[in-house]
């Protein structure tokens, strides 16, 4: 769960195998963050409100930051990010939305969009869609 109170922070529960008792086994924060994805069954994607990348188990422990490398030309400053596939991130920078792979290092297609409000993947990944005010399309693959 996101919140914008207090700075901007997350938090993971988790719960207890037996649903029906619902209980709450533990709670992690994560506090001066703007956005915290999913990113594999044991790490997350974390932008904090300094615009850096970081990638970290549930804890906080072994963080890294990632650092974004893009051929093409625009705006590399992180304004949000989204889930995405295993493994990989959707970036929001002020000009356009892509999806990078943080193993591979490296922007695997782009669409050039601006004032994104939400992105929503199908199930299995395949389809996107953008929810914004405004849209340019002009999708790159790689």
């Amino acid at each position: 769960m996101n919140f914008d109170i207090e700075g901007g922070c997350f938090v993971i529960f988790e719960f207890a195998k037996d649903l029906k008792q619902a209980k709450c086994i533990s709670e992690k924060r994560g506090d001066f963050t703007q956005g915290a994805i999913f990113i594999s069954k044991d790490k997350i994607a974390v932008l904090d409100k300094n615009k850096d990348l970081s990638v970290c188990n549930f804890d906080g422990s072994n963080a890294k930051k990632v650092s974004i490398n893009r051929k093409t030309t625009g705006s590399t400053k992180i304004e949000n990010i989204y889930p995405a596939s295993l493994g990989r991130v959707t970036v929001q920078t002020e000009d356009s939305l892509f999806v990078y792979d943080i193993s591979a290092r490296k922007v695997i297609s782009e669409i050039t969009v601006s004032d994104v409000k939400q992105v929503v993947w199908s199930s299995n990944f395949a389809y996107v869609a953008v929810i914004s005010k405004k849209c340019k399309f002009g999708m790159v693959t790689r």
